[in-house]
């Protein structure tokens, strides 16, 4: 994933799918959306833990929160904290 930036929707969704298809692919189907809701919370985890930035108990609860958006959403935001710290461009 680069992380943008993204100038559409479009954009942030066909880089986050590409990112979602194993799990597509092995659940036969859409995966559940428990399982996309963990996915994205763990894009968003590892995006800050890239960056250097520790989580307090309710940074995690907003993370958990920002991870039930759509899985073009969550991307948009990994990349932003990525190209925050110069860590994508």
């Amino acid at each position: 994933m680069t992380g943008g930036p993204y100038e559409t929707e479009r954009q942030a969704a066909a880089e986050i799918r590409r990112a979602y298809d194993a799990l597509r692919s092995a659940a036969g189907g859409p995966p559940p959306a428990g399982e996309v809701t963990r996915l994205n919370a763990e894009l968003l985890t590892r995006a800050c833990a890239d960056a250097g930035v520790t989580l307090g108990a309710y940074d995690r609860r907003i993370v958990q929160w920002l991870a039930g958006y759509e899985p073009a959403t969550c991307g948009v935001i990994a990349g932003l904290i990525a190209r925050a710290n110069g860590g994508a461009s």
